[in-house]
């Protein structure tokens, strides 16, 4: 459900729910339809706003890249743990861009989308347990 609030680009709790968004979304058309180019898209923008939400908090100064190569790298100066990761982001934006505009090679693309939405899922746990101040807390019992 959408929240009826002014964002702010600086905010990374407004990324991460942005992001998080475009996770739900890609998780929902991958049950539904199997590889979709949106779901690609989906699960490209929602990582790439992970990361952006890690960067920000962490004092970097926004970029408007949708390159996700540039931000694990830029993520691996901070955290060393964002290193494991360079593969899902050459994969991830490779597919992104083939998928963007019609012209570019769709025949590889999504190959390996499970394993990509693993990685993805590792990464979030990385910035979920670095930057927990920023996600919901369930309720205690």
């Amino acid at each position: 459900m959408l929240h009826r609030k002014q964002s702010s680009e600086a905010d990374p709790a407004d990324w991460f729910y942005v992001a998080d968004e475009r996770l739900r979304g890609a998780d929902l058309f991958w049950e539904k339809d199997g590889l979709t180019l949106v779901g690609i898209e989906l699960l490209q923008e929602s990582t790439e706003r992970y990361l952006k939400g890690y960067l920000i908090a962490k004092g970097w100064p926004l970029a408007r890249t949708h390159d996700l190569r540039t931000l694990v790298s830029e993520a691996a100066g901070i955290d060393p743990a964002f290193a494991r990761f360079k593969g899902l982001a050459t994969d991830l934006t490779a597919d992104f861009f083939a998928q963007h505009y019609p012209g570019g090679d769709w025949t590889n693309v999504g190959l390996n989308y499970e394993t990509m939405r693993k990685e993805a899922g590792a990464m979030i746990d990385v910035i979920h347990q670095s930057l927990p101040q920023f996600f919901p807390q369930p309720p205690a019992n």
